[in-house]
C-alpha cells in the first residue's frame, strides 16, 4: 500500500497564512482610516466652501463691523490650518497604506511559495508512487507470463 503524502513544513505554510491574514487585515484597517480621513478632509472642504460663501455675501453687503472681520479672519485662518492637518493625516495614511500593502504582498508571496513547494513535493510524490504501482503490476505480468510459459512447456514435454 502506497504512503500517505506528507508535507513536512505544513506548520510554517500554515503560520505563514496566518501571517497573511494578519497583514491583510492591517491593510483594511490603514485603508478605512484613510477612507476616514478622506471623509473628513471632503466635509471640511464642504464647510470651507460654505464659509467662504458667506464671507463673500457680507463683503458685498459691506455692513459687518471689525469684531465680525477678525472673526471671520481667525475662523478662515483656523479652517487653512486644520485643512493643513487633514491633508498631513490623508499623506500619513496613504503611506501607512502602501506600507501595510507592500507587508501584504511580501506575506502573500512567502505563502505562494511555500504552497508551490507543497504542490511540487506532491507531484513528486503521485509520480513516485504511480512509479511504485506500475512496478509492482510489471512484476505481477511478468511473473504470470514466467509461470504460463513454464506450464506450457510442462505441456508439451513428452509424458514418461
Amino acid at each position: 500500500m502506497a504512503r500517505r503524502f506528507q508535507f513536512r513544513l505544513e506548520q510554517v505554510l500554515g503560520y505563514r497564512q496566518q501571517l497573511e491574514d494578519a497583514r491583510t487585515r492591517e491593510l483594511s484597517g490603514a485603508q478605512a482610516e484613510l477612507l476616514r480621513v478622506q471623509g473628513d478632509r471632503k466635509e471640511h472642504e464642504t464647510l470651507t466652501g460654505e464659509f467662504l460663501g458667506r464671507f463673500g455675501e457680507l463683503k458685498k453687503t459691506g455692513g459687518f463691523t471689525v469684531e465680525e472681520i477678525l472673526s471671520y479672519s481667525d475662523y478662515g485662518d483656523w479652517m487653512a490650518f486644520e485643512e493643513k492637518q487633514l491633508q498631513r493625516q490623508e499623506r500619513e495614511a496613504e503611506a501607512e497604506v502602501e506600507k501595510r500593502r507592500l507587508e501584504a504582498v511580501k506575506a502573500s508571496r512567502d505563502r505562494r511559495l511555500l504552497e508551490n513547494l507543497r504542490e511540487k513535493q506532491k507531484q513528486a510524490h503521485a509520480a513516485e508512487v504511480s512509479k511504485e504501482e506500475q512496478d509492482f503490476l510489471d512484476e505481477i505480468s511478468s511473473s504470470a507470463f514466467i509461470r504460463r510459459g513454464r506450464a506450457e512447456r510442462t505441456r508439451r514435454a513428452p509424458k514418461l
